[in-house]
């Protein structure tokens, strides 16, 4: 069981419409995108109808039933807070943490990951090319230090500029695999996490 893979695949089409998809040994446990439903002309009949019409009736009832004024509470005294510099401080530790194990245990692989700049002016596409193209490559080389990557020799990696659209796209397709253990292992520094900074908890 802890060595159960488990496998995260990211989509990104042109049009922009992103899709996540959980699975573990060719068996899906999530995803964004849903098969569409067949639809059932029986569900549109003047009894079934009658009925969810029914059972809305009776859960707006109730509803309106519960948000009835209730006995106030008695004001809970006021407590110091944490300054917002400790939180944003605590809260970028933590997600460090996160993303720093995570990436060390991940496998990834990148099928393809393509950007096709474009803008309303010409130089002004050329300027977002030369953003993009930097960013793609650091991005690369990241994931190639931090984690376990691995790019199919046929996949299509790259940034090009369009001076005849108008519109920025996209065609990304990343995998990420990581085992159960490797989750308990991130849980685990995750938790741990405030027992490394004991002031700035004291503080709170």
């Amino acid at each position: 069981m802890l060595i159960l893979p488990l496998t995260l695949t990211l989509t990104l089409d042109e049009s922009g419409q992103l899709r996540m998809k959980l699975h573990t040994l060719g068996i899906p446990l999530y995803r964004t995108h849903k098969k569409q439903k067949r639809v059932r002309l029986s569900r549109y009949s003047k009894r079934a109808m009658a009925r969810r019409e029914k059972k809305a009736a009776k859960k707006q009832a109730k509803k309106q039933k519960s948000a009835s004024p209730s006995e106030q509470k008695e004001p809970t005294p006021p407590h110091d807070k944490a300054p917002l510099t400790d939180k944003i401080s605590y809260v970028t530790d933590l997600a460090a943490t996160i993303l720093r194990r995570s990436l060390s245990h991940a496998r990834v692989r990148v099928d393809r990951l393509t950007v096709t700049v474009a803008s309303d002016d010409a130089a002004k596409t050329a300027l977002l090319y030369g953003a993009i193209s930097p960013l793609l490559s650091f991005l690369l080389e990241t994931l190639e230090q931090f984690s376990h990557l691995r790019i199919p020799q046929n996949a299509p990696i790259g940034v090009a500029p369009d001076f005849t659209s108008e519109q920025t796209r996209a065609n990304i397709r990343l995998h990420f695999r990581l085992h159960v253990l490797h989750l308990l292992d991130i849980a685990l520094h995750t938790l741990l996490q405030p027992l490394r900074h004991p002031q700035k908890q004291s503080k709170r």
